[in-house]
């Protein structure tokens, strides 16, 4: 829980890329372009040419099955999702480690990503699928609208706002060979009560086993909201959102397990609970045709509790049980969004607003484990508690002016100050042979940043389907306040880091058309040059004594390119998508100059077909391919050379469905990962520790709309 981890075939497989997203909405709408460019203020489309941006329809992800955020994010090729050791997050353009950071995910324009960036990890699969409008992805940047850590992109999931009357009830069931079924139960609803008020909800329950035996993930989602509109020119929505679930695992594999059959039941036990509630206020008012105001309010908190964690440690070459109940985590965050919209001209706008966000997160870990010799004893526990803050204050403007036809400009500028505390305590009680041997350690500290992001976007319409865009951004992202604190190798005591925020600087190109009336085309090329990373030095869990050092040293280069393509035949019941992301991502500076970025895959890429058979039946087949990439590795505590990388093998996954719909009855099955290809969620090689990706399994959807 707690441990801190630090091209096949290519050209053949060029020739059959694809995105499997933005398909058919139903059996009414057809084609979803993909040069559809979106940029979300809270959850407003402004937009139009800032850069590529792809868009997933919800009615698409309800389409292919999906049972959360996570398992549909993973078809898309811009995205990868990267585990080192706690937990899966969504990475963009290369971020590997630090992609729980340098990713920002957002709901309705609001961001969910944890403070804690140790052991952060951002709660997607706290996201009803079914309650999801589309899903905006902005790969690479976005710092002056958005702020801190966008390094790799920002997803903006914008979710349903339904005021007219409706009732619907959907039941989905799911399972690995025909075995370990699982299923969802959903009920929707809204009734609109008059002109200026609505209301509408969504229940959503789950019981599902997982791919390895031993897991299960079980809970509900509560979604509401309430729309009031007392005026044509003003509207408010209030929106409360529950979310609750007890998972169970087995912990790791051994590759010789894993190997041998990846569905036994692991080596750990642990079973944890997690309950994330979420209250939104959003207020909209347009004050005439030129100006709008949005001001939403929110409170967010999520609590995970380690009900029962057993995994295993060699001490003396014994090994031995640990014991990590008890422990818990805890991160709240309060915010204020005041953005408005000056339309001033035709085609031109000016954004500004503020923003404010107080960050409060708590850890406590509680680590226990017995040594039994005919000699002595040990029985050592050890306590750390944290409570880690970061209040921050923004302003920003981003002005996008059409000069003529062909020419037109985007141009930004953020400021953002922080505060930051951080009080952490270590308790540390050890009986060797009934000889107490005890060490308790208190520290503060208080830390203040500035920073500032910018960028500037010209646009060229060259014709009236194509675009072509330069952007270049400075963003940044600012330490987290668990970053602030050191503890000396030596005298085993705290001290300030006091680390500067990390630079990055992305140069892009980009160009979006679409010929001939049937073959969308998108483009990207981008190089992000990142100075001051902040890296680590040591061993906070080391048996001998914990010791550890951030600091700013190393610099990192991305390079890369990402290319979309669709094309539609038949008046489009035959739609064809292609897609490929390639990544160069390595570290330019520092005693790692020259390595790769541990868990980045240089290629990602998907090919598939959708048809329409009649207007009420449909299929489709998808591939993604991923390439291999290497894990952590060992990092020198001394030195902090990276050694022993060793390579995660790359694979391919391939999911079939169909959807029918009569009347008003909908029904949606397929298998995904058709050919059960074995592939790892998590690999730790040293320690040969691995998670097996699930295998072939089925899905079925009855859904209908009374």
């Amino acid at each position: 829980m707690y441990k801190k981890i630090t091209l096949i075939k290519f050209f053949t497989l060029f020739n059959f890329l694809l995105i499997d997203i933005n398909a058919q909405e139903n059996n009414e709408e057809t084609k979803v372009k993909l040069n559809e460019v979106v940029v979300s203020a809270n959850n407003q489309e402004f937009d139009n040419s800032l850069r590529n941006v792809i868009v997933i329809n919800g009615s698409d992800l309800q389409k292919k099955g999906f049972n959360s955020i996570e398992q549909a994010l993973e078809r898309t090729a811009e995205i990868n999702f990267v585990n080192f050791g706690l937990g899966r997050n969504i990475d963009m353009r290369g971020q590997g480690d630090k992609s729980n950071v340098a990713v920002k995910v957002m709901i309705d324009g609001k961001s969910i990503n944890m403070l804690d960036n140790s052991h952060g990890i951002t709660p997607l699969n706290s996201i009803n699928l079914d309650n999801i409008e589309r899903i905006e992805i902005i790969p690479g940047g976005g710092s002056v609208l958005y702020g801190n850590g966008t390094r790799g992109g920002v997803i903006n999931i914008i979710t349903k706002k339904q005021k007219e009357n409706l009732f619907s009830i959907a039941i989905k069931g799911n399972g690995y060979n025909q075995h370990k079924l699982g299923g969802n139960l959903e009920v929707n609803g809204a009734k609109k009560i008059n002109e200026n008020l609505a209301f509408s909800f969504n229940i959503e329950g789950f019981n599902q086993d997982g791919y390895q035996d031993g897991y299960n993930e079980k809970g509900y989602f509560i979604n509401t909201k309430t729309y009031i509109n007392p005026n044509e020119q003003s509207d408010l929505i209030l929106g409360y959102n529950y979310f609750k679930s007890k998972n169970t695992g087995s912990g790791y594999l051994t590759k010789t397990q894993i190997q041998d059959n990846p569905k036994q039941k692991g080596n750990g036990e642990n079973i944890t609970s997690i309950n994330r509630p979420e209250i939104t206020l959003d207020y909209h008012y347009y004050l005439d045709d030129a100006l709008e105001i949005d001001l939403g309010t929110f409170w967010q908190n999520q609590k995970i509790n380690y009900l029962k964690d057993i995994s295993t440690m060699t001490v003396m070459n014994i090994t031995l049980p640990v014991y990590q109940n008890g422990s818990s985590f805890e991160d709240t965050l309060t915010g204020i969004n005041l953005k408005s919209r000056y339309n001033y001209k035709d085609n031109s706008y000016l954004i500004f607003g503020y923003e404010f966000a107080n960050h409060d997160a708590k850890r406590k870990s509680i680590i226990h484990y017995d040594v039994n010799m005919p000699i002595f004893s040990i029985n050592h526990t050890m306590t750390t508690l944290m409570d880690m803050k970061k209040q921050s204050h923004s302003l920003f403007a981003l002005d996008s002016h059409e000069f003529n036809d062909i020419f037109s400009i985007s141009s930004g500028l953020r400021y953002e100050r922080s505060f930051y505390k951080t009080n952490r305590n270590y308790i540390s009680k050890m009986l060797i042979t009934q000889k107490p041997k005890n060490n308790a350690e208190t520290f503060n500290t208080d830390n203040q940043g500035n920073n500032f992001a910018f960028e500037i976007t010209p646009n060229f319409k060259y014709s009236n389907t194509g675009s072509l865009y330069l952007k270049y951004e400075r963003g940044f992202i600012s330490p987290s306040p668990a970053q602030f604190v050191n503890k000396d190798q030596t005298t085993q005591k705290y001290y300030s880091s006091n680390l500067d925020s990390e630079i990055f600087n992305t140069f892009e190109l980009g160009i979006n058309d679409l010929w001939w009336d049937f073959y969308g085309f998108n483009l990207t090329l981008f190089y992000t040059l990142s100075k001051d990373e902040i890296s680590y030095l040591g061993n906070p869990h080391s048996e001998a004594g914990a010791f550890w050092k951030y600091y700013n040293i190393d610099q990192t280069h991305r390079i890369g390119t990402e290319l979309n393509l669709d094309q539609s035949f038949l008046d489009d019941e035959l739609i064809l998508r292609q897609s490929i992301a390639y990544i160069d991502a390595k570290i330019s500076k520092g005693i790692n100059k020259g390595k790769r970025i541990p868990y980045v895959s240089k290629i990602k890429a998907s090919v598939g077909i959708e048809y329409a058979i009649n207007s009420n039946f449909s299929t489709f087949l998808d591939l993604t391919y991923y390439s291999r990439t290497k894990d952590g590795g060992m990092i020198d505590e001394k030195t902090g050379k990276m050694s022993k990388n060793t390579w995660i093998k790359d694979y391919t996954l391939t999911d079939i469905g169909l959807s029918y719909y009569y009347k008003k009855l909908q029904i949606s099955s397929g298998i995904r990962n058709l050919f059960n290809k074995q592939y790892y969620t998590y690999q730790d090689s040293l320690n040969d520790e691995y998670l097996a990706g699930s295998g072939r399994n089925y899905y079925l959807e009855l859904k209908y709309v009374f």
